[in-house]
Formats: C-alpha cells, structure tokens, sequence
C-alpha cells in the first residue's frame, strides 16, 4: 500500500531523514529499558553523531549535513518521533541549535560583528566535527520565552551570571549551554541575549531532578548559574525586545520548536502502526474473528488515520511558510507584524498536532485493549510521552489560545500576565 507520509523536499534533507531512519529500529529497542530505568540514552547521541546527524544544519564544508530547509529538519524528527519520544526532544535541542548558529553567523557577517563572528564560526566546526552537545535552556518557572528573569550584570570585561532554567533537555550529555538571559540597563529596562557557558564553569550547577511521567529520558535537568562569570564575547543575540514576542523571536522558535512540534507526528505515527499491527492478527470472543474485521475497530483505525493526515498536512505547510519566510529575511529580523502572523499559524499548528497526536494514542490504546495499560507495552509508554506536547513552549493551550485571537482581531498581542 502506498504511504503518503511526509518526504523531505531537497537532497541534504534526504540524506538527514535516512540518516535517521537507519537508527529508528535501534532506538526503538533501547526506548522502553532507558524509559523503565529513567536513564538517559547516551548511546543513541553516539550513533547520532557518527551519522552526521547532531550536525544537520551545519554546512557541508564545516563537517555538517547542509540542510537548510526548516521543512526537511521537521521531517526528520518526526521520524526520530517514531523511534523514541526522549531521544527526538533532546536531540532536536541540539540540532536546532546548530541552525540558529548558522543563521545567526550569516547576520553577524553582514553586520561587521567580527567578534560574533569568530565565537560562532568556532562552534560552527566544532559542532560539525561532533566534538560538542548543546543545550539550550530558555524555560524558567514563573515567567515565559520572552521574558528571562536570569540576568547578567556587567563586571570587568564581562557579566556575572545568576538565575535558575528548568527542563533544560539534553544536560546530561551537554558540553555547553545557552541560557537565555536578560541585560538591566538605564531606566528599569532590559536587552535580551543568549550567554555561552562551559560545563564545569565555577557556579554552574545541573541539578538531576527530572522525575516527570513521560519523557523520562530526555535528561531534561535543572540548572542553577551562581556568580558565574562570562567573558564579553560570549553573551552575544543582544536585542532589545524583552517581552516583546514578535521582535526576533520568529528565528529562534521556528527553528526550535516546528522540528520540535512535528516530533509528537512521530509518537502518533509510531502508536498508529503499532495498533494496526495488532489487530490485524489479534482475535479476540469466541467466533475467532480478527479486530481487524469488526466495524467498530475500523471506524478507530480510519479516525487515526483522518488525525495524521491532518498533522501531516498542517507541517507541511507551515514547514513550507517557514521556508519562505526565513529565506526573505537572511539577515535581519521580519517586520513584527508579519513575525506575529506567523507566529499564529504555528501556535494553531501546535494547538492541532499536540492534541491530535494524543487522541492518536488513545485510540490506539482503546484498538490494542488493556495490554497496552500495561507498564511495559509499547502504547504505555508513548500514552505517557505524548502528553508532554502541550506543555512545551511558547505556549500553554490557554496561552495560545490568547496570542492567536490577538493577533486575528490586529490587537498587540502582550499575553494578560
């Protein structure tokens, strides 16, 4: 039978999502113990990285895989999705990582920002020759993306650091971090930046207290930054739009969250084929006939069917606005009206695929019966991982549902906080 699902649209792409699809079966096999014992995978990042994979976005003659195509990344960890739920978040911290540098190194160039340049073509090679993890911890509790609360303060020729980041996925195996921070300056107000900060660097501490029901391996760790002190060159992205959602956020969250978002495609995928697999040879009363022929089981199979369609649709398309809108602005942020637009549209793609991708699992859950409410049945452990969806930034259901009517009925859209 002829599968619609989604295909990467350009060749460094191509050669991303068979990279990864050659790992999907082993993932998928290490998933449920690393799952069980809240371990988390450091042999899938060794694999990851041999494949060229971590360094997707990086361009070829640095060592990457040159995809430049936001639509072709988000294909690729919807694949990733499939295999394991911890693996896809925290490899996609990451990689989207890796994109955000490239984009940001090619606006530092026109901009003449030598030193920006020099620190970002370093790590540029140094992603590309797999001799780095990042991790990019942005989430803070109590206040959102836009709005850090962990500040540097100038000292000397540099800041000092302080502040606190939850969920910040991928520590266990990161070699640098990138919280985002907030810069006081005259006047009460505050630029935003992005700080780089060293393992090992002396008031830097993870904290392993990720306890959470699902994505149990994603090493999605706390972090708490004392007095740490940061060199000048290394607090760089300074802008200033600190709680101003549409004033360069766009580059950061479309490349960190669509590939992140189209991830949970991957859960949905994964639960689908599993519970068409099971009853095709299930059989189940005394007459002996398959699931597979009963009407009612049928009718689960043809909704999942009708969900994934509908997120397959919806990253395609805004995998492709993406692509267009990123490609019209190479060096300089979009208007904030437009950034806000788009904004919209992947909040409502969010919305969509976050919930679709959980009715998916249900149904599935419902076709398999009560095995898969077993603890080591496959469908449990995804049942539990998909929830995590509507939880990841930016933003909250209840949030979104405020920023897209702002912005539909042209009113500024500064969320009531």
């Amino acid at each position: 039978m002829t599968s619609f699902e989604l295909q990467a649209r350009t060749g460094p792409g191509r050669r991303f999502v068979e990279a990864i699809e050659h790992l999907v079966e082993t993932f998928a096999g290490r998933a449920q113990e690393h799952d069980r014992e809240q371990t988390f995978p450091f042999e899938n990042f060794g694999d990851l990285t041999k494949s060229g994979v971590m360094a997707a976005a990086i361009p070829v003659e640095h060592g990457g895989l040159g995809v430049e195509s936001l639509h072709d990344l988000m294909v690729g960890m919807s694949r990733l999705g499939r295999a394991d739920g911890s693996t896809a978040i925290a490899a996609n911290m990451h990689i989207a990582g890796g994109a955000v540098i490239v984009r940001m190194l090619r606006r530092s160039r026109s901009s003449g920002d030598h030193r920006t340049v020099e620190m970002l073509e370093r790590l540029q090679s140094q992603v590309g020759a797999g001799a780095i993890v990042m991790c990019f911890p942005t989430t803070e509790p109590g206040t959102d993306l836009a709005s850090p609360m962990t500040e540097v303060t100038p000292e000397g020729a540099g800041y000092r650091l302080n502040g606190r980041k939850i969920f910040g996925t991928i520590a266990p195996a990161a070699h640098l971090f990138f919280p985002s921070v907030r810069i006081p300056t005259e006047g009460g107000r505050y630029l935003t930046g992005t700080a780089m900060i060293e393992r090992g660097t002396p008031g830097l501490r993870v904290i392993e207290d990720w306890d959470a029901m699902g994505m149990r391996a994603s090493g999605s760790n706390s972090m708490v930054f004392e007095n740490c002190f940061v060199p000048k060159e290394r607090v760089f992205g300074i802008r200033d739009n600190y709680a101003k959602v549409g004033r360069g956020f766009a580059d950061f969250a479309l490349n960190a969250n669509l590939p992140l978002i189209s991830s949970f495609l991957g859960l949905a995928e994964a639960a689908h084929q599993h519970a068409v697999q099971a009853v095709r040879s299930g059989r189940k009363g005394p007459s002996g006939k398959r699931l597979a022929d009963r009407i009612p089981i049928q009718h689960l199979v043809a909704e999942m069917e009708i969900d994934i369609a509908v997120c397959r649709a919806l990253i395609a398309r805004l995998g492709g606005i993406a692509d267009d809108f990123l490609a019209r602005y190479p060096q300089s942020d979009a208007p904030v009206d437009e950034s806000n637009a788009l904004m919209k549209e992947v909040q409502c793609m969010k919305y969509v695929v976050n919930r679709k991708a959980i009715e998916v699992v249900d149904r599935a859950m419902i076709a398999c019966g009560g095995a898969s409410y077993m603890s080591k049945h496959p469908l449990s452990r995804l049942y539990r991982d998909v929830r995590a969806g509507p939880f990841m930034q930016p933003f909250a259901p209840y949030e979104a549902f405020e920023y897209i009517g702002k912005v539909a009925l042209g009113l500024e859209p500064i969320l009531d906080r």
